[in-house]
């Protein structure tokens, strides 16, 4: 297993930087590096980050922070980088100080203790764990869990609803990685009337648009 997800990110990271490290890229620590540089979004802005990855203490953080058992698929994966950025799919790590390893310039990632801990939706399996999400449209996104079964499954991020399911963790990586890179041109720009989720999501952005409403009734906005 180790080695298999060991040899997806060594893949990933060929691919994206093959197509992204010409706009411009930042070296970091242990392997960390952002790359793809969009000044059209922001001066600092890069359309990819991996961080440093995770020794064995680094993994027990992990799980402390999570307060989750982490499967092998992840734990391998935090091995090799303690999470990732590309594009609209970020994928979660720790942010305990003593794990952050990949240097000045770099940051750290959206730590696991938001979809495990703090922001859970009741309706998620207990046994699943919080790896991540894609960012829609506008107010949409999918919260990515990986399933005690080793699947895969996408979240609609207001709603009891599953857009995308994926037979492994491995192949998550393997397809959505690429589908993320599709969605951009040559200098990084976003093309027009892409499908920012992937799956079955028709319709999920205005379930998110009308939860946002139902929330800003409720504050009293």
């Amino acid at each position: 297993m180790t080695n298999s997800i060991s040899d997806i990110v060594l893949e990933m990271k060929s691919k994206i930087r093959g197509k992204l490290d010409p706009l411009g890229h930042v070296e970091g620590a242990n392997g960390a590096i952002k790359t793809g540089h969009v000044p059209h979004v922001a001066p600092f802005a890069y359309l990819a980050t991996f961080y440093a990855g995770l020794d064995d203490k680094g993994i027990e953080l992990a799980e402390a922070e999570s307060d989750r058992f982490i499967p092998e698929a992840y734990r391998a994966f935090l091995l090799q980088t303690n999470g990732m950025r590309l594009g609209e799919l970020s994928l979660h790590g720790t942010t305990y100080s003593s794990a952050c390893t990949s240097g000045p310039g770099i940051g750290q990632p959206i730590s696991l203790v938001y979809q495990n801990v703090y922001e859970r939706p009741e309706y998620v399996p207990a046994g699943h764990l919080g790896i991540g999400a894609v960012s829609g449209q506008r107010s949409s996104q999918g919260l990515l869990y990986l399933s005690s079964t080793g699947e895969v499954e996408m979240y609609h991020g207001d709603a009891d609803l599953i857009g995308a399911r994926w037979v492994s963790f491995e192949d998550f990586l393997q397809s959505e990685v690429l589908r993320q890179l599709s969605l951009y041109d040559a200098q990084g720009k976003l093309l027009t009337g892409v499908k920012h989720l992937p799956g079955k999501t028709d319709g999920w952005e205005a379930l998110a648009e009308e939860a946002d409403k139902e929330r800003a009734y409720s504050d009293g906005i």
